[in-house]
C-alpha cells in the first residue's frame, strides 16, 4: 500500500453519489485517506462543500470532475483534476456541460413516455439534488414502480442499447483534454475497458488522446484485476503517461463500496513511485498535503 493513500476518483450528491460532499470527506478522513479528489459527473458544485470539510478533517482536497466525451459506442469518460481557484472561464464551461446533461435526461423521461411508462419530469427532479443525470431517471424509474433496482432501470430502459437510451456527451474528447490543459489542469481517462475497445484499437485512441494533451490512464481500480492495472500501466508507459489510481466511490452501502474501499486500488495497486510522480503534477497537491 502507499505511504501517502490517495483516492481521485469519487462522487457526491453533486451528482449520482449517495452521499453528501461533506459525508464523503468524513468517509476519508475515517479511512486515513491523505488526498482526494470530488470527481462529480460534469460539475464542480460540491468541491467548495468538500474543501471545507476536508480543512476540518485533515484531508486534503482536489477540485476534479468527470467529463462525458463524445464516443460512438461505449463510454469515453475522463477525469480532470484542477488549480485552485478554479479558472472562470473553465467554471462557466461545466455550466454549459450540467444543461447537457439535464437535456440528455429529459430527452430520456420523454422517450420512456412514448414508450407507455407513467414518469414524469418532476419524478426525476425528485431524486435528485443538484446536476440531473441519467442515475437520477433511474432512480425515478425505480420509485414508479417501473424497474426493481438502478441496476434493473438500466439493464431493461435507459442502459446502452436499451429502449429508453439517449447517447451521452455532446463534446468531442479532445477539446474537453484542451480545455482542461488550457485551464491549468491534468487529465486522465477513466476506466478505459469502458471505451469497448481491443488492446490495438485501444493503443491507437490513447496515441490520438496523448496528442492533443492526454495526461493519464486510470489504470488502478478495485474493479480491474492484477493482469487489467498491469496492461494498462503498461498502456501508459508506452505513451509518456502517468497512472492514475480511484475507487469511483458513489454509496457506502452498495456492494461497489465494498468492492472499492476509498485509498486501497485493487492488487497490486498504485506503487509510491508513481504517487509520487503524480503528486509533482497534480495542481496544488503537495501544498495541499502539507497544509
Amino acid at each position: 500500500m502507499p505511504s501517502t493513500l490517495i483516492d481521485l476518483h469519487m462522487h457526491s450528491t453533486s451528482s449520482d453519489g449517495k452521499l453528501s460532499p461533506t459525508a464523503v470527506v468524513q468517509l476519508a478522513a475515517e479511512r486515513d485517506v491523505d488526498l482526494i479528489a470530488l470527481t462529480d459527473h460534469d460539475t464542480l458544485r460540491g468541491v467548495e462543500e468538500a474543501q471545507a470539510a476536508g480543512r476540518e478533517h485533515g484531508v486534503a482536497v482536489l477540485p476534479g470532475i468527470e467529463l462525458s466525451g463524445r464516443y460512438p459506442d461505449g463510454q469515453c469518460h475522463l477525469l480532470a483534476w484542477l488549480p485552485d481557484p478554479i479558472p472562470a472561464a473553465f467554471l462557466d464551461w461545466t455550466h454549459v456541460k450540467e444543461r447537457d446533461r439535464e437535456t440528455r435526461a429529459r430527452e430520456m423521461v420523454e422517450r420512456l413516455q412514448r414508450l407507455g411508462l407513467e414518469l414524469t419530469w418532476d419524478d426525476v427532479r425528485a431524486a435528485a439534488e443538484f446536476n440531473i443525470g441519467r442515475p437520477h431517471v433511474a432512480d425515478a424509474l425505480v420509485k414508479t414502480g417501473a424497474a426493481t433496482s438502478r441496476k434493473d432501470a438500466f439493464e431493461r430502459w435507459i442502459g446502452n442499447d436499451s429502449p429508453g437510451y439517449v447517447p451521452s456527451g455532446k463534446t468531442e474528447p479532445a477539446e474537453i483534454i484542451e480545455r482542461v490543459v488550457e485551464a491549468g489542469g491534468i487529465i486522465s481517462l477513466a476506466h478505459p475497458y469502458s471505451l469497448k475497445l481491443d488492446p490495438a484499437a485501444l493503443d491507437a485512441y490513447v496515441q490520438r488522446l496523448a496528442d492533443v494533451g492526454l495526461c493519464a490512464i486510470e489504470a488502478h481500480r478495485p474493479d480491474q484485476d492484477a493482469a487489467t492495472q498491469a496492461a494498462y500501466h503498461a498502456l501508459a508507459k508506452r505513451h509518456g503517461l502517468l497512472v492514475t489510481t480511484g475507487s469511483d466511490f458513489h454509496d457506502r452501502e452498495r456492494e461497489e463500496a465494498r468492492l472499492r474501499p476509498l485509498g486501497r486500488s485493487g492488487s497490486p495497486g498504485i506503487s509510491d513511485d508513481d504517487v509520487e510522480a503524480l503528486l509533482s503534477r497534480l495542481p496544488g497537491a503537495r501544498d495541499a498535503l502539507a497544509g
